[in-house]
């Protein structure tokens, strides 16, 4: 009986604070894109509001500790919906202008069966949607990921 051979799933990954986009590439078709926004708070700022303290007797309250709290766990949560949305993929590549992209790797590799699946991290500038589907399928394209894939092949016959 011979063996049917499932295409590969490839995605790119730009990302940033405020909002992801995942380029999904199957076999040969042309990708699709799927933007994901963030709801990351970047500065809470209510009426009203004159400073980032408060003055209570000769204490200062500090709002500081609860926002980055409140922030933490609103970018676990993005990440979250990013990796559930990339969980049948077989390469991964991530890019962007922001550090995000370092803490969505440090989430998936927390994931066993996504861990070994980030091919590549890039630092890029902010781009348009075309330029964020060529920069993923020149990547998946490369000699870097044609080599990547030939070592896996000689690991898995060793």
């Amino acid at each position: 009986m011979k063996k049917i051979r499932l295409p590969e799933i490839k995605a790119g990954i730009w990302l940033d604070q405020e909002k992801a986009y995942i380029i999904r590439i199957v076999g040969s078709e042309y990708p699709t894109i799927e933007k994901i926004k963030s709801d990351v708070e970047s500065r809470v700022r209510f009426p009203g509001e004159v400073k980032a303290f408060t003055q209570f007797g000769n204490s200062l309250i500090d709002n500081q500790e609860k926002k980055q709290r409140r922030q933490r766990n609103q970018r676990h949560q993005y990440f979250k919906t990013i990796i559930n949305s990339i969980l049948d993929v077989n390469y991964i590549y991530l890019f962007g202008p922001s550090e995000a992209r370092h803490e969505l790797n440090n989430e998936i590799e927390k994931i066993h069966t996504l861990k070994e699946k980030v091919i590549a991290i890039k630092c890029t500038d902010r781009m348009s949607q075309e330029q964020m589907v060529q920069k993923a399928l020149n990547f998946f394209d490369s000699d870097e990921f044609r080599d990547y894939k030939r070592n896996l092949k000689k690991q898995k016959v060793v």
